[in-house]
């Protein structure tokens, strides 16, 4: 009976250390292969081409040093055109046919909001979704468990520009400029949030995706009085906000939130940009922050044309960190459970790149600060501390 007991216990071990070692999808002896769903031919098919080059470059820093547990880590990359039928689509084909490990730096609020449902279906992480709504990090939003922010969301980064403008001036008459989706909606919850606090009222004015008009929007704040205007866009909305108010003698101090903070800004906005403040999630590329200084060594030693190096760039550099960090915690024998668990033992982890980053079952925002930044001569200044 003695012999018995203990075969069947050593088959439980044998049965037990298979499990261990059982390959998850993406994952084979010398690969790990992840998706990445970006706007390759959309509207913002600039982005589109930097974030991901971003990401491999950091990639390519770590497979040269032998990967991570040994595997080479590799990046299939999709084109959603910034629709968010089409990243479902695209998730889909990621997923089911390439079978990749996880999703990573997904672009946009309503593109990763729409394939909520798939994360859920095929229980796949997204890892460091680009896109800084706080909606994201909402544990009670569907597949929640399985998407882990690194940003700090809209609506707080919407509070803290309005706790701002209102410290320099007590009578000043903000106004808005919104990108009428998923992402304006997260910045409407900041701005109504601020409204309640401070007991005053913003001016709104929406656009659609991908506008490339702010005539009507700019004369509407002018008629409104807003001497203090937000623009929630991307790149080129407060580019040619700026331009577009200053052909028409209106001259308000402009702030931005995070996807404004690229220093194409003021360098396409001239002296329409002069002044311009934005807030940003992160420390800037040109820093002598680790993180920073590691990127421009490595832009500099293959060779990354200058035109790529600036914040886009380095945020795919700076959350490449981040996954590289849960894939290397989720030991040599890494599933998609694994992973996750993985990033939630993160405890105010610094590579030196975003504030210090925090993760747990119930928390997976990661950060919830920002820096003010301001163009000074055409140059990006940090105006203030940490802010949260």
């Amino acid at each position: 009976m003695k012999k018995y007991i203990g075969l069947s216990f050593l088959l439980t071990l044998l049965v037990m250390g298979c499990a261990n070692r059982a390959s998850a999808p993406g994952v084979s002896e010398d690969k790990i292969l992840i998706g990445n769903v970006q706007d390759l031919s959309g509207p913002m098919k600039e982005l589109g081409a930097v974030l991901p080059a971003g990401s491999n470059l950091y990639f390519k820093y770590i497979n040269e040093q032998g990967g991570v547990h040994d595997r080479q880590i590799e990046m299939m990359v999709e084109d959603h055109q910034y629709n968010p039928q089409k990243a479902v689509a695209a998730a889909k084909k990621l997923i089911e046919k390439d079978q990749v490990f996880c999703l990573y730096q997904v672009i946009g609020t309503s593109p990763c909001e729409a394939i909520r449902p798939i994360l859920a279906e095929s229980g796949i992480p997204l890892v460091a979704p680009a896109t800084q709504s706080g909606s994201m990090s909402d544990m009670s939003r569907e597949a929640a468990e399985l998407i882990f922010h690194t940003d700090t969301g809209y609506d707080k980064q919407t509070g803290i520009l309005v706790d701002y403008i209102l410290s320099q001036d007590s009578n000043a008459k903000i106004g808005l400029i919104y990108q009428d989706d998923d992402y304006g909606e997260n910045v409407l919850k900041g701005a109504a949030a601020a409204e309640a606090r401070t007991g005053i009222s913003i001016q709104r004015e929406a656009y659609q995706r991908g506008a490339t008009d702010f005539a009507g929007q700019v004369a509407n704040l002018m008629k409104g009085g807003a001497t203090q205007v937000i623009i929630a866009g991307v790149v080129k909305e407060p580019i040619i906000v700026m331009k577009t108010a200053a052909a028409m003698g209106y001259a308000p101090q402009f702030f931005g939130t995070s996807p404004t903070m690229d220093h194409r800004v003021a360098l396409a906005a001239g002296p329409a940009g002069e002044g311009f403040i934005a807030s940003n999630f992160a420390y800037l590329w040109n820093s002598d922050v680790p993180t920073a200084v590691l990127y421009r060594e490595l832009c500099e030693k293959y060779e990354v044309p200058e035109a790529y190096m600036g914040m886009y760039h380095f945020y795919g550099f700076a959350t490449a960190q981040v996954l590289v960090e849960g894939l290397k915690r989720a030991g040599p024998y890494p599933t998609r459970n694994r992973l996750v668990n993985a990033l939630e033992t993160f405890n105010k982890w610094d590579e030196g790149a975003f504030p210090p980053i925090t993760y747990s079952q119930n928390d997976h925002a990661g950060t919830e600060s920002v820096v003010l930044v301001q163009v000074k001569e055409g140059k990006q200044t940090v105006i203030t501390d940490w802010i949260d």
